[in-house]
């Protein structure tokens, strides 16, 4: 039995892509400890559950007592979990999979986390790690949730400095401009307008209104087209209902009032999502050891 369990140990350790090390870590143990399980030797009871529970087996696999169980595909069962659940109910069970997958970071808990329901204070998720950055809102009154994979050189060469993204904040950089973004993104889809209807709507003279809508459309955020509807060409807009446009406007708007409350915050990174080309910023922070007998200060000193 002890033979057996070591062959499972290192089998599944390593298929989840975990070295000794990382497992013993994960375990608050020595990687000489991992590596003596593997050699024949068990751990004691109270660590079964946890070995089980971070390797993603039972106990009774590790032994051999039960032949692991071939489980269908996760991203199937998601799938399946998404279409069977009514369409007003989808987005609080995404979310629901979204705080799992967070709090799955957080390597001291094994059991599964609990959604926090009904929260008074404006309150999110946060995982900040050197392979990805995530945030949710948890609150019922807006949701929503970003995962970030970070690129082994950085999101530098995604996010570099372009003259379109220069416009696109410049264009943001004004109230009108906002205001007219959220009267377009309330409207039906495929509901063409005017400069002079879209004025009235918003209460903004049509001088003002017409270079915002022409960044806008420069941009891909509304688009245009020519109507025969007088003697004269009437040019009128339709708006793109852009995605990406509309999750700026909430994350800028949680940017602008700062994180004060969390409910997960598993922070592990070493370095930012940025990699510098003109300086190296690489370098660890020198750490005072704790409780070094050689950094005493005398009375002297």
């Amino acid at each position: 039995m002890e033979l057996q369990f070591s062959k499972n140990l290192t089998k599944y350790r390593k298929s989840c892509g975990m070295t000794q090390g990382q497992l013993a870590t994960k375990l608050n143990v020595t990687p000489q400890a991992v590596s003596k399980w593997e050699n024949g030797s068990l751990p004691d009871s109270e660590l079964l559950l946890k070995i089980s529970g971070i390797l993603g087996v039972s106990i009774d696999v590790l032994f051999g007592i039960k032949e692991e169980r071939h489980e269908q595909n996760i991203e199937e069962l998601i799938a399946q979990k998404i279409r069977q659940t009514p369409e007003k109910e989808r987005a609080n069970l995404i979310m629901k999979f979204y705080y799992a997958a967070i709090s799955a970071y957080n390597d001291y808990t094994l059991s599964a986390a609990n959604y926090p329901e009904n929260l008074e204070l404006e309150t999110y998720a946060e995982l900040r790690t050197d392979n990805e950055f995530a945030l949710a809102r948890l609150n019922d009154d807006l949701k929503y949730c970003c995962f970030l994979k970070i690129p082994q050189n950085g999101v530098d060469s995604y996010t570099e400095v372009c003259d379109n993204m220069i416009h696109l904040f410049q264009t943001l950089a004004s109230k009108d401009a906002i205001s007219i973004i959220h009267y377009l993104g309330s409207c039906y889809r495929n509901r063409m307008q005017s400069l002079d209807f879209i004025s009235k709507q918003v209460n903004i003279p049509v001088k003002r209104v017409q270079p915002i809508m022409d960044n806008l459309d420069r941009l891909g955020i509304v688009w245009r087209v020519s109507a025969d509807i007088s003697d004269t060409p009437t040019i009128i807009y339709g708006y793109s209902y852009n995605a990406a446009l509309t999750l700026l406007l909430v994350i800028a708007k949680t940017i602008s009032r700062y994180i004060r409350f969390h409910d997960l915050n598993i922070d592990t990174y070493s370095r930012g999502p940025f990699r510098c080309k003109t300086t190296d910023n690489s370098t660890p922070v020198p750490q005072a050891d704790f409780w070094d007998n050689n950094s005493t200060i005398s009375e002297e000193e």
